[in-house]
């Protein structure tokens, strides 16, 4: 990030909603490249796959990554033009940047409510949070959000083969999935594009 964009830029605390699973603390590194993200000068994302279970109602995650900027521009960059016209079109047709920020500034919990469908988090059996970050703080504005499942099965559906062929390769970049999820990740793509 630029030096100036700081004075503009709302930042807090990293939620415990984005602590990586396996040490319950914040993640410290691209799940992609290692890069050590508190160091960096660079901000990052993370994404966040939950499923909750029907007997117990205890939130499981399904799957969570850390991504630096330069690995997702990378990934961007691999995309198909035809996928990212749809993707840019989607959400031009579904995010209100002002609506987001409103909410963003009023202290409204930004978990509460799928960002697109408006259902509430305890409606929903599954969903997706992404954020995101500079070192230790999360940034405030076009993020974070909370996504329904439907919300990224339609994204899914932007996307052209080639592009879906990239994103199955990315998911066997994670480490340190679980072989049972493994075919779950031909059909739950990340969401972060």
């Amino acid at each position: 990030m630029e030096k100036q964009d700081f004075d503009s830029i709302n930042f807090q605390d990293i939620p415990s909603e984005f602590y990586c699973d396996s040490n319950d603390s914040v993640f410290e590194e691209c799940t992609f490249c290692r890069k050590k993200l508190f160091t960096s000068s660079e901000a990052y994302m993370i994404e966040k796959s939950f499923k909750i279970n029907q007997n117990n109602g205890k939130k499981n995650t399904v799957f969570e990554y850390a991504i630096c900027m330069s690995c997702n521009l990378k990934k961007m960059n691999a995309m198909s033009s035809e996928s990212v016209s749809n993707i840019k079109s989607y959400m031009q047709e579904n995010f209100s940047q002002e609506d987001w920020e409103l909410k963003t500034n009023s202290g409204v919990n930004l978990f509460e409510k799928c960002a697109v469908t408006g259902k509430n988090v305890e409606e929903l059996s599954e969903y997706n949070i992404i954020g995101q970050f500079f070192s230790n703080k999360m940034v405030l504005g076009h993020f974070p959000i909370l996504l329904s499942p439907s919300i990224g099965e339609e994204i899914q559906e932007l996307l052209s083969q080639e592009t879906k062929d990239e994103f199955d390769d990315f998911m066997n970049t994670i480490n340190d999935v679980p072989p049972e999820l493994k075919e779950l990740f031909k059909t739950k793509r990340p969401v972060i594009v």
